[in-house]
C-alpha cells in the first residue's frame, strides 16, 4: 500500500526510537501511527474487503460484527461493545484481535495473520476517527480537468491526454499509428461488423488520408449495417432468444423487438430514451406500437411451460431476472447477491433488493404459455388499422367487465361462490357435489380457494377475482363478444409480440421481502424504492417502472453513464476502462483511467446528449484508437495486458463477425434486413425437440445467407458454429463474452458447411473477377479478405498450394465433385476447386479471424 512520507521533526537516536516503539507495542499503538494520513477508499476498504468481510459482511456477521456500513462497524457486537471505537485504537477489539498471540483467537481466523503495515494502517484509521467514504463508483462523476502532458502533438481528441499522461508517467511512448489499410479494416469491423469494401483502401489510402479517415467514419456510422453490428452486442445484454427457455423451450415470436433495437441504433436514438422505452414504454403518455414493442426487452425472460410447474413461482423468477438484468446492465452491479441476504461486499441490503423488485412486480404477464400480454402487429397498413380498431373494442369490453365485476352485488356473488367452492373442495365428495368441476385440479386457484380466508393476501384475492371474471354467468355475453373479436383478430394473422403492461390499480400486487429469496416465504411488506447508496438526493422516483427508468438516466444517478461508456470502450479497445463490465462494486477491478472514465461519462451526457454515434465518433477519432497493434518486447514486459493502452488491441472477432465476414468476402452475404429468425445450414441431429414436433428447417434462398444477428436462437440448442465461438445461450444477461481458443473453432472454419461454401464463393470470385495468372488472382483474394497485399513469401506459398491442389483435383475428379456438388451455381472444374482450397486457407488465417 502507498505510504505517505512522515512529517518533519527532530530525529531521535535509534535506541530511543526503539524504546518508544517497544513501550507503545504494549499498548498496541505504534510510533508514528497517528501522523500518517489515511485514505479509506484506497487503503482501508480494500483491506477490509480482502481479509474481513467474508466473515463480517452481508452474508455472515460473526460475533455480531459487519464491516460493510459504518453504522454497523461502530455498533455493539454480541459482547455488548463495539469492535471499532473511533479515536481509540487501543480500546478497539478489532485491533486487539488482529494482534492476538493465540492463533485460535487471532483474526482473520484460519488464515495468515495481517502484515504489520496492514495492522498499523487499521490503527491509524481508527485513531483518525474511523472515517468512512463511499466507494468511488457510487459517487456522482465530476468532469475532471485535462492532465498535464509533454507530447501534446499526439493528441487528437479529449480522450488522448488521459491516455498519454499515464503512458508518460510509466515512461512509455504511444505506439505509432497503424497503416491505412489496417485502420480501414479496423473501422469497418468495429462500426458495422463487416470487412471493408474492396475499393475502400484505394479510395481512402492516398494523400488525403487524414481527411478521408473522417469521411470513412461518417460512411460507416450512417450505414444500415451499423445497427445490425451494435444490436448483436445489445441482444446479449437483453438475453434475446427466439424461444422461451427451460426444458420445453418452445418458440416465441419476439423478433420484432430485435428489429426495434437495430432501428434504434441506426436512428441514433438517444440512450436515455432508448432506456426509458425498453423499461417503461407502455407507461409513456399514449404509447405507440414501437413504444410497446420496445418493452419486450423484459419479456425476454424465460417462461416455463412444462406441465405441473407453478405459474406464480416462475412469474416471480422472471421478476427476479428483471431486477438482476436491470442492475447489471445499467448499474454494473452484482445486485443478485442481495436476493437472499445483504450483499456480502457492496452496500446493498436484502430489503433494498425487494424494494427494487417492487418496481417490476406489477406487470400483467404471469408465466402464461400464450405469452400474454402481447401486441398484434401487421405490415399491411389497412390490416394494421383494422387490428387497432379490434384491439380498442376488446379493451373497451374488458374495462366494462372489470367495472361490472367491481359492483357490490357482483362482489357479494363472488364471495358466495368462493365459500361454496371451498366447501366442495374440502368435502369428501368434492367437485361433483357442488359443481365446481371447471376449477383446474391442483392449480393455484384451487390452492387459494382451499386456503383460509385470513391467509389470502392481495395477490391471491386478485387471482381469485380474475378467475371469477372468466366464469361468472353475468359476464358471459361480454366474454362472448371479446372471444369473437379475438377470433377475428387472429384471422388477420398478426405477429404477436410479448410486451409489458401494468396492472390496473385495483389489481395491483403487494410486494414483500422474500426471506432467503424463497417465493413462498414472505416477510415484511415493501414499497418501490431505489437503493440508498445510489440515491444522492434521497428522493424516491415515481413508484413504477417509468419512474425507475427516468431515475436510471437522471442527472443524480452515479453509474448509468459510466457503465454505458465503459461498454462501448470495451467493444473498441478490447477491455473496459473497468475490466469487469458487470461489476463496478468493491470486488470489481478498479478503473485503469478513472479520470478518463468520468470525463467520458460527462461528455456522453452533457456534450453528446446521450448520442451513441457521437460517442463512438469521438472514440475512433482518438490517437489512442489509431495506434498500431504491434507488440514490442518492452511493451510486452511493461504493459503486458495493455491496461495503459500503449497500443491497439488485437481482438478475436465475435461469433457473428466470424461468420458474417466469411460470407461477405465470398460475395454471398445477403443484405436483406429484419423479419423472423432464419435457419442457416447446420449439421444434422443438433436440434431434436421432443415437444410439438419443432424442427430445424434450413431456410431457402438468401435467407440462409443472412447476417448472423438474424439467426434463429434456441436457448437449449444454440446454433453450433456460433456457440463454438463463445456466443452465449442467452438464458441470462451477459455483459462480456470471454473469448476461448479451442481446436473446435478451427474445425468449424475449416469444415462447417457455411465456411466451406464461403471458401468456394471466394474462390469463384478470384476466378471470375480477376484476369491473369493464379498469383494475381490469389493476391486479389488475399487483399479482399485482409485489406492488404500478401508478402512475397506468403504469395509464393499460396501459389504453390494452388498448383499442387490443381494437379490433385485433375487426377481425382471424384473429390473435386464432392467438394463442389452442393454449390452448382458456382460452376465446376479443377480451377474452382483449387481456388476454393486456397480461399479456405485465407479464411482460416489468424489475421482474418482477428481485428488488428
Amino acid at each position: 500500500m502507498p505510504r505517505a512520507p512522515r512529517s518533519g521533526g527532530r530525529s531521535l537516536p535509534l535506541a530511543g526510537r526503539a524504546l518508544l516503539c517497544a513501550l507503545a507495542a504494549g499498548l498496541t499503538i505504534h510510533c508514528g501511527s497517528g501522523r500518517e494520513p489515511v485514505d479509506f477508499g484506497l487503503e482501508v476498504r480494500p483491506l477490509l474487503q480482502e481479509r474481513c468481510v467474508t466473515c463480517h459482511g452481508g452474508v455472515k456477521r460473526e460475533g455480531g460484527l459487519s464491516l460493510l456500513f459504518r453504522e454497523e462497524a461502530l455498533a455493539a457486537t454480541y459482547r455488548g461493545e463495539p469492535a471499532v471505537i473511533p479515536g481509540d485504537a487501543r480500546r478497539s477489539e478489532l485491533i486487539r484481535r488482529v494482534r492476538h498471540s493465540d492463533p485460535a483467537k487471532r483474526m482473520p481466523r484460519g488464515q495468515d495473520p495481517l502484515q504489520e503495515d496492514e495492522i498499523r494502517l487499521l490503527e491509524r484509521w481508527i485513531e483518525k476517527g474511523a472515517p468512512w467514504s463511499g466507494h468511488w463508483a457510487y459517487e456522482p462523476p465530476v468532469r475532471p480537468p485535462f492532465p498535464s502532458i509533454r507530447n501534446s502533438g499526439w493528441v487528437r481528441t479529449g480522450v488522448d491526454p488521459f491516455i498519454l499522461a499515464e503512458l508518460e508517467k510509466a515512461g512509455l511512448e504511444p505506439s505509432p499509428e497503424a497503416e491505412c489499410g489496417v485502420l480501414v479494416r479496423r473501422l469497418s469491423l468495429d462500426l458495422r461488423g463487416l470487412p471493408p469494401d474492396p475499393t475502400w483502401v484505394e479510395e481512402f489510402c492516398g494523400p488525403d488520408w487524414p481527411a478521408g479517415y473522417d469521411v470513412l467514419v461518417e460512411r460507416l456510422l450512417t450505414s444500415d449495417r451499423f445497427g445490425e453490428r451494435w444490436a448483436a452486442m445489445w441482444l446479449d445484454l437483453a438475453r434475446y432468444a427466439d424461444t422461451k427457455g427451460y426444458e420445453k423451450d418452445p418458440h416465441r415470436s419476439i423478433w420484432m423487438y430485435r428489429d426495434w433495437v437495430i432501428r434504434a441504433f441506426n436512428a441514433d436514438m438517444p440512450f436515455d430514451r432508448f432506456t426509458v422505452e425498453q423499461l417503461a414504454g407502455d407507461l409513456l403518455p399514449e404509447p405507440s406500437a414501437d413504444n410497446l414493442i420496445a418493452t419486450a426487452f423484459h419479456r425476454n425472460t424465460m417462461t416455463n411451460t412444462e406441465g405441473g410447474t407453478s405459474d406464480e413461482e416462475f412469474r416471480v423468477a422472471a421478476v427476479v431476472d428483471r431486477v438482476n438484468t436491470t442492475m447489471e446492465l445499467w448499474q454494473g452491479t452484482t445486485f443478485s447477491c442481495a436476493q437472499c441476504h445483504n450483499h456480502p461486499y457492496d452496500p446493498f441490503r436484502h430489503r433494498e433488493y425487494f424494494e427494487l423488485f417492487a418496481f417490476f412486480n406489477n406487470t400483467a404477464d404471469a408465466d402464461k404459455s400464450d405469452d400474454r400480454p402481447s401486441l398484434p402487429t401487421l405490415e399491411d397498413p389497412d390490416l394494421r388499422a383494422k387490428a387497432d380498431r379490434l384491439l380498442k373494442e376488446i379493451r373497451r369490453l374488458e374495462e366494462e367487465m372489470e367495472e361490472l365485476a367491481a359492483r357490490p352485488e357482483m362482489l357479494l356473488r363472488r364471495e358466495e361462490w368462493v365459500r361454496a367452492a371451498r366447501t366442495a373442495l374440502m368435502s369428501s365428495e368434492g367437485r361433483d357435489l357442488f359443481g365446481v368441476k371447471e376449477i383446474p385440479q391442483e392449480s393455484e386457484v384451487e390452492a387459494i380457494i382451499k386456503a383460509p380466508e385470513e391467509e389470502r393476501g392481495p395477490n391471491e384475492c386478485r387471482q381469485l377475482a380474475e378467475y371469477y371474471m372468466s366464469i361468472a354467468p353475468e359476464l358471459a355475453p361480454l366474454r362472448d363478444e371479446v372471444r369473437a373479436l379475438r377470433s377475428e383478430l387472429r384471422a388477420l394473422e398478426p405477429v404477436w409480440t410479448p410486451i409489458m403492461r401494468e396492472l390496473p390499480p385495483e389489481h395491483s400486487r403487494v410486494s414483500y421481502i422474500l426471506e432467503r429469496g424463497n417465493w413462498l416465504v414472505r416477510g415484511e411488506e415493501v414499497e418501490p424504492t431505489v437503493p440508498q447508496v445510489l440515491n444522492s438526493r434521497s428522493t424516491n422516483p415515481a413508484p413504477n417502472r417509468l419512474g425507475l427508468a427516468r431515475w436510471l438516466v437522471g442527472s443524480d444517478n452515479p453509474l448509468t453513464a459510466r457503465v454505458t461508456v465503459n461498454r462501448f470502450w470495451a467493444e473498441l479497445f478490447g477491455t473496459g476502462l473497468v475490466e469487469t463490465l458487470e461489476d463496478f462494486g468493491t470486488r470489481g477491478e478498479p478503473p485503469s483511467h478513472p479520470e478518463l472514465l468520468d470525463w467520458l461519462a460527462m461528455e456522453f451526457v452533457e456534450t453528446h446528449a446521450w448520442s451513441v454515434k457521437s460517442l463512438l465518433r469521438q472514440l475512433v477519432a482518438s490517437a489512442a484508437y489509431r495506434q498500431s497493434s504491434r507488440v514490442t518486447p518492452e511493451l510486452l514486459e511493461r504493459d503486458s495486458r495493455n491496461r495503459l493502452v500503449s497500443r491497439s488491441a488485437r481482438l478475436r472477432l465475435s461469433a457473428e463477425q466470424v461468420r458474417d465476414q466469411a460470407l461477405a468476402v465470398a460475395g454471398l452475404l445477403s443484405e436483406k434486413m429484419y423479419g423472423p429468425g432464419v435457419m442457416p445450414e447446420q449439421p444434422p441431429g443438433i436440434w431434436n425437440s421432443p415437444y410439438g414436433g419443432e424442427r430445424w428447417e434450413t431456410s431457402r434462398g438468401e435467407d440462409r445467407l443472412r447476417r448472423a444477428v438474424y439467426t434463429y436462437w434456441k436457448r437449449t440448442s444454440p446454433y453450433p458454429s456460433m456457440a463454438t465461438f463463445d456466443k452465449p445461450s442467452r438464458e441470462v444477461t451477459v455483459s462480456r463474452r470471454i473469448s476461448t481458443n479451442t481446436p473446435l473453432q478451427a474445425l468449424v472454419t475449416l469444415n462447417d458447411p457455411v465456411f466451406v461454401e464461403a471458401a468456394v464463393g471466394l474462390g469463384g470470385r478470384m476466378l471470375a473477377e480477376v484476369e491473369g495468372d493464379p498469383s494475381a488472382r490469389i493476391r486479389w483474394g488475399y487483399r479482399l479478405a485482409l485489406a492488404r497485399d500478401p508478402s512475397v513469401s506468403t504469395l509464393r506459398d499460396l501459389t504453390a498450394l494452388y498448383e499442387e491442389t490443381m494437379d490433385h483435383y485433375l487426377r481425382r475428379p471424384d473429390e473435386r465433385e464432392a467438394l463442389l456438388e452442393v454449390f452448382e451455381t458456382a460452376g465446376g472444374g479443377a480451377e474452382l476447386a483449387a481456388s476454393a482450397v486456397v480461399a479456405n486457407v485465407i479464411l482460416n488465417l489468424d489475421e482474418f479471424l482477428t481485428r488488428n
